[in-house]
């Protein structure tokens, strides 16, 4: 007989669930310095473009695979934002960063994807182990990492694909509000509000399942 599911989504779990997926990062963040390799690229460095790409290609394949929910999909996506921003480097402004520019085309392919999609394919996600703490644990306390860690994977999977960016860009990839807003195309107050009810929404996917643990 399976042993039931507890301590993935127990009463602790749910009132700790901002911290269950991911720590967050200060607001006033120092951006990392795109300029010189930016300048570099433009004036046809291959090395300087290389750098570049090495610098945002995880964030960029992340956020695809949160969207796209398909690996080959979200390579491809990454692929194809990479090369549109080696195209459009002339049109890059520099007083915005580079990884902020990339992650936006990258999220436009997506959505693009998206809607010409007839249906949505729900494939296996990646494991989300970033979002889960990584402490030393004894093999039980591991087991229950296990748990959480499926519990929590199941939960995003039933979420639109709106919150599963947003959940995704903040506790994920660690951007703050103002970031995701450029990322996004709108203001910090309104990321702020789709945190809020995405993380309720994820309250409210975990919670049927917390009770049938009583």
């Amino acid at each position: 007989m399976a042993a039931p599911v507890v301590q993935g989504v127990n009463a602790l779990a749910l009132d700790s669930l901002p911290m269950a997926i991911g720590m967050l990062m200060a607001e006033d963040a120092a951006p990392l310095p795109w300029k010189a390799d930016v300048q570099a690229a433009r004036k046809g460095d291959p090395s300087a473009f290389e750098a570049l790409v090495r610098s945002v290609q995880r964030p960029v394949y992340g956020l695809a695979l949160r969207l796209l929910q398909s690996d080959a999909e979200a390579a491809e996506v990454a692929q194809e934002a990479l090369l549109r921003a080696y195209q459009n480097l002339h049109r890059y402004d520099d007083s915005r960063p580079f990884d902020l520019w990339v992650l936006a085309i990258t999220r436009n392919l997506c959505l693009d994807l998206l809607r010409r999609r007839t249906k949505v394919r729900t494939e296996e996600l990646e494991p989300m182990k970033e979002v889960l703490p990584s402490n030393d644990v004894s093999q039980e306390d591991g087991a229950i990492a296990r748990e959480e860690r499926q519990s929590l994977e199941a939960a995003m999977e039933t979420l639109s694909v709106d919150d599963r960016e947003v959940l995704a860009l903040y506790y994920v990839q660690k951007r703050t509000t103002k970031e995701i807003a450029q990322i996004m195309g709108c203001a910090p107050g309104t990321i702020m509000a789709r945190l809020f009810r995405a993380r309720e929404k994820l309250r409210k996917k975990m919670a049927p399942a917390e009770e049938e643990t009583r």
